[in-house]
């Protein structure tokens, strides 16, 4: 028998929001690194075609996961758990993990490069989605209900922060403690372990050199505008410059070695430079509707059919790409420290947008419904 929820038909919505996402992307990307391509390895096009690349991929990854019964990954999530840690333990072993920017965040074979950062935070959202339906009847309970869906997954977290990774680790995070207050767990344990995670953080920023001066950086950046507030001031003269309608795409200026990874972590800039205000209004909308229209499918899993592993994996990979996208918009925006994630399915970078159409094809699924 069907599922209440299928009538096996595509949400064609969603589809079309992201192939839109993904288009616009590589606009963006082929207009903030053409200069810079040109410049660094001869080729303009050097960025854009793997780009091209990694979307083809994507796409192929979307499509499978859209066709496999989502109910699978239930069953995988303990295997896709203990890879994902190997293969961050793999980013600290000499001859396969490479160190860029003084951050062990890569594997590398050859020309290959790949972050399993994004795989790991996919993995999480897969483990907690099983143990929430797993033990909806104990989430009241201390260990059942909290300390499970928290331990586990602490080495992928532990190894994210040792490469280090604080931008993804606090990504993750938030998706965890979003799942856990979605599932109703006590209140009084969910403040507690979000209180102690606040301190958490707040040491490892205090207590870290670096992240301490990015700190002190982000409260004011024109304490070094040369150095490390360099970036965040760029990105605002971008936006600035930008006014209401732009300077007209592919004109902006900030991307002519201005503006540090213009075609990666600060392309919401380069959006804003030559797209203006308006161009900065519709992405924003964009990603608004991309949360309401994938909670909404999340919410639908549960009231139509009670499918809870459904409504934890639908909200998670949700809450997973839009936080990503309002964090990188506010780092762009000088809102918080710089954090080193992309802008979701736009920014370049095969890493995080291949694992993206991965999840944005297992959300299609749940929307779809499973076969009984």
């Amino acid at each position: 028998m069907l599922h209440k929820r299928s009538s096996q038909n595509l949400d064609f919505v969603l589809l079309l929001l992201v192939i839109a996402f993904v288009l616009f992307g590589l606009l963006m990307v082929y207009s903030a690194s053409f200069i810079y391509a040109q410049e660094k390895t001869g080729d303009g096009f050097a960025f854009i075609r793997k780009q091209f690349i990694y979307a083809g991929i994507g796409f192929v990854f979307l499509a499978l996961s859209y066709r496999l019964n989502y109910r699978k990954w239930e069953d995988w999530a303990y295997a896709l758990l203990i890879f994902a840690i190997c293969l961050l333990v793999g980013t600290f072993l000499p001859g396969l993990g490479q160190k860029v920017g003084g951050a062990r965040r890569w594997l590398g074979w050859g020309g290959f490069r790949f972050q399993p950062g994004e795989f790991a935070k996919f993995s999480v959202i897969i483990f907690v989605a099983r143990q929430l339906t797993r033990k909806s009847d104990r989430l009241n309970t201390l260990t059942a209900g909290l300390l499970s869906h928290l331990i586990v997954p602490a080495p992928i977290l532990v190894l994210l922060l040792l490469q280090p990774d604080f931008g993804t680790t606090v990504i993750v995070t938030m998706v965890i403690f979003s799942l856990l207050f979605i599932a109703g767990i006590s209140l009084r344990y969910w403040l507690g372990a979000l209180s102690l995670a606040g301190i958490i953080g707040g040491f490892l920023i205090f207590g870290t050199a670096y992240r301490r001066a990015r700190w002190l950086t982000f409260l004011n950046p024109w304490s070094d505008p040369s150095g490390k507030g360099f970036q965040v001031l760029q990105s605002l003269v971008g936006l600035q410059q930008g006014g209401i309608w732009g300077v007209g795409l592919g004109n902006g200026k900030e991307k002519l070695f201005y503006l540090p990874e213009a075609h990666n972590d600060f392309i919401f800039s380069v959006i804003g430079e030559e797209l203006g205000f308006l161009g900065i209004v519709v992405i924003l909308g964009a990603y608004l509707y991309f949360l309401h229209h994938g909670l909404k499918i999340a919410w639908n899993a549960y009231k139509i059919d009670q499918d809870r592993f459904g409504m934890f994996l639908a909200a998670g990979i949700t809450l997973a790409i839009g936080y990503q996208a309002f964090v990188n918009i506010a780092v762009v925006m000088g809102l918080v420290p710089t954090k080193g994630l992309t802008l979701p399915l736009i920014s370049y970078g095969g890493s995080s947008l291949v694992v993206d159409l991965l999840m944005l094809g297992i959300l299609l699924s749940v929307a779809r419904g499973r076969v009984r």
